[in-house]
């Protein structure tokens, strides 16, 4: 079976996606992610108070919650987070095009005809 190729199309703009954050097992609440890397994260509109070194869950991207601590806030607003565990070279690139809004396409080669002699 032949390779497949991905090619991914990306539309050029600023990060601003929805995630979701958890303190410990409690409620979820809502916030914007506005920058990735990957070793953490920066979001906005945060709407319960966060302290540094605070520990908490993060989702986005489709992807399962991410552990991650916060590092500092900014005017009681916006959290820079750290991930306990970077994301992979791959995973963050993956998640980068997708919250650019990136399509991806899946190219499979086609498979060559089969001649058989018959009788």
């Amino acid at each position: 079976m032949g390779r497949l190729k991905i090619t991914p199309i990306i539309d050029q703009q600023a990060i601003k996606a929805r995630c979701r954050y958890r303190m410990g097992t409690g409620v979820s609440f809502p916030a914007n992610l506005v920058e990735l890397t990957q070793e953490g994260a920066r979001i906005e509109g945060i709407s319960r108070q966060l302290g540094p070194r605070d520990k908490l869950t993060i989702s986005f991207g489709g992807l399962s919650a991410i552990d991650a601590e916060v590092q500092w806030i900014e005017r009681g607003q916006a959290a820079h987070l750290r991930f306990i565990n970077p994301l992979y070279p791959a995973v963050h690139i993956f998640v980068l095009a997708r919250l650019r809004g990136a399509h991806f396409e899946v190219h499979r080669p086609r498979p060559k005809p089969v001649f058989r002699a018959c009788c």
